[in-house]
């Protein structure tokens, strides 16, 4: 396969990759499909009626609504222990950690154990969504199939992408939020070129789901209607409290991780225990059981009282956080939705008692602040701008949307830092800046993949012998030193473009001091490239000078180096793992 794959011209490569892409569109899709009956069998196998967990109380006496979480907790925590450990909690960030540290590769195992957890956990009442595993089966499918034909890395990433595309543009009929899912969440970093087989995986798995489960959305829709453009600083309000409740929920699941660590609870027990406490809310409020759909068509249909959203919203949080951090397997995507129709709701039907016949309705709001409690969750305010607008197709929720899903974004960035997701991976160890693995990067030193390869020009050389010395040199940035030697600045092809066109006038006046970089950013022979790394992010610059302690040039590191060092160094853990595996 290899060998056909490599014979292939430029434009048989396109047409084959595109074909791959809907290929795994279509494999996704069905998949989703499948897992949405899988789940129904599943909820049917502890609840009388799977569609309608709200009614519960008037079909279970209240001991079996306390129980019957319990026996699912017994049941998966044993079983996720032994047999996947790696199922536990959202699946979302395994799949980002494969992005970054694996190559793109995803064991279809782990897709097929998470699916199967998943179902008894959201069966049995766990607080948690299925996005969770479709992004994960998804993955699997496109990481599967790129590994079969033999693409190189950077291609197994984009269909691991495209399969996550897949499987969130199949679960909420929305292939628009599933394309930018895979872009903004899973890939972080990707170039234009790669977005339409994003784009038509999430397509083909969105037709594939409309044929067996209808087009219809996924909630009942409100009519959107913004009364004034002064209800825009009542959406930014909304959205700095949807930010302020992101931050809590996030350090929530970690408060429970932390605390089942320090009472030394075993893995295999703990999912039992948050059932428990699931089930003991349910005893008196079934809103917090299983995804939660039922409670966002109550908020956006104005069918809930104002005080019991607040309610509802501080029991769902914490049967959610109870429920992630206790290893029910599952995603937050979806609780994340719940929670922001409750946040709004409330907020909405606040703004009506105070602001009567002067904002749009309760429900508004509600649809609204969905979108911005998931970007203060995820840190991926397009995806939770498309996933609302796709609910509507109504321009006129732009504005409000993109008010409240920004500052919401901004709260969480500015009072925390840290997605959901990358929350997960910082406790894994794994910290990621623009979707790298930079803990990688601390063991190795700037002076082992600097060039000493470089050229350097006087600050008093001429334009005229500048431009000539830029012609016949393979550099594009050029070190300038002074009398002594000493670095002074920094001249690119950037600085020398606003002189082409009067080099006859200025060449023999202008010197290199006077259109240089003066503020040069450097760095150490003793640094690390994680160092290397964030100054590459943070100033957006492609080489840096190494000086010595004493102000000496040493060299010059250079950010495709460092990238190519990085992928050379996970090349190297992948290879040694999967001896330890073989063996």
């Amino acid at each position: 396969m290899r060998l056909a794959w490599n014979t292939l011209t430029g434009r048989e490569n396109l047409i084959f990759l595109l074909i791959l892409a809907i290929l795994v569109g279509l494999i996704t899709g069905g998949l989703a499909v499948a897992f949405r009956y899988l789940l129904f069998f599943t909820t049917e196998l502890f609840w009388p009626d799977p569609l309608a967990l709200l009614d519960v109380n008037q079909h279970y006496p209240w001991y079996l609504v306390l129980i019957i979480p319990l026996i699912g907790g017994l049941v998966i925590g044993p079983l996720i222990n032994r047999y996947s450990p790696e199922s536990r909690g959202a699946g979302v960030p395994d799949v980002i950690e494969a992005v970054v540290t694996k190559e793109g590769n995803v064991q279809y195992r782990t897709a097929l154990f998470k699916t199967v957890f998943t179902s008894l956990s959201i069966g049995c009442g766990a607080s948690v969504g299925r996005e969770g595993p479709v992004v994960h089966i998804g993955s699997s499918v496109g990481s599967s199939l790129a590994q079969l034909i033999k693409l190189p890395a950077e291609w197994r990433r984009v269909f691991l992408a495209c399969g996550a595309a897949s499987g969130i543009a199949a679960t909420f009929n929305a292939p628009m939020a599933g394309m930018l899912f895979a872009a903004e969440i899973i890939l972080v970093d990707f170039q234009v070129s790669y977005l339409s087989h994003i784009a038509i995986s999430a397509v083909t798995a969105t037709v594939v789901s409309h044929h067996f489960l209808g087009s219809l959305p996924t909630f009942q829709v409100p009519l959107f209607e913004m009364v004034s453009y002064g209800e825009l600083l009542l959406y930014a309000l909304l959205g700095f409290i949807a930010g302020l409740l992101s931050i809590l929920f996030i350090k929530s699941v970690s408060f429970v991780e932390d605390m089942f660590a320090k009472a030394n609870i075993s893995f295999s027990y703990r999912p039992a225990f948050a059932g428990l406490f699931v089930g003991g809310i349910a005893i008196g409020w079934p809103h917090i059981l299983g995804v939660g759909y039922e409670t966002i068509n109550l908020t956006l249909t104005s069918q809930m009282g104002i005080w019991l959203m607040l309610l509802i919203l501080f029991l769902k949080l914490m049967a959610t956080a109870g429920s992630v951090g206790a290893g029910f397997s599952g995603g937050i995507f979806a609780p994340s939705l719940v929670l922001g129709a409750l946040l709004g709701g409330f907020f909405g039907a606040l703004m009506t008692q105070l602001l009567p016949g002067h904002i749009g309705t309760a429900a508004a709001y509600s649809l609204i602040g969905m979108g911005a409690v998931v970007a203060g969750t995820t840190l991926a305010p397009i995806t939770a701008i498309f996933t609302i607008f796709e609910l509507t197709y109504n321009f006129e929720i732009i504005l409000p949307l993109m008010t409240c899903c920004i500052t919401s974004l901004v709260t969480v960035q500015k009072f925390y830092g840290y997605s959901i997701y990358e929350t997960k991976l910082l406790r894994k160890g794994i910290r990621m800046v623009r979707g790298s693995d930079v803990n990688l990067l601390r063991s190795m030193a700037v002076e082992k993949f600097m060039t000493t390869e470089f050229e350097t020009i006087s600050q008093e050389m001429l334009l005229v012998d500048i431009l000539e010395v830029a012609e016949k040199s393979f550099y594009p940035h050029f070190p300038v030193l002074d009398d002594q030697d000493r670095l002074v600045g920094i001249l690119s092809m950037s600085n020398l473009k606003g002189f082409l066109a009067e080099v006859g006038d200025l060449g023999k006046l202008v010197v290199a001091s006077e259109i240089m970089t003066k503020r040069v950013v450097i760095v150490r022979p003793d640094d690390n490239l994680e160092t290397a790394f964030e100054i590459f992010e943070g100033k957006q610059i492609s080489t840096l000078p190494v000086l010595s302690k004493n102000g000496d040039l040493l060299g010059i590191l250079k950010k495709s180096d460092l990238l190519l060092a990085y992928n050379q160094k996970i090349l190297k853990f992948n290879v040694l793992d999967s001896r330890a595996n073989s063996q």
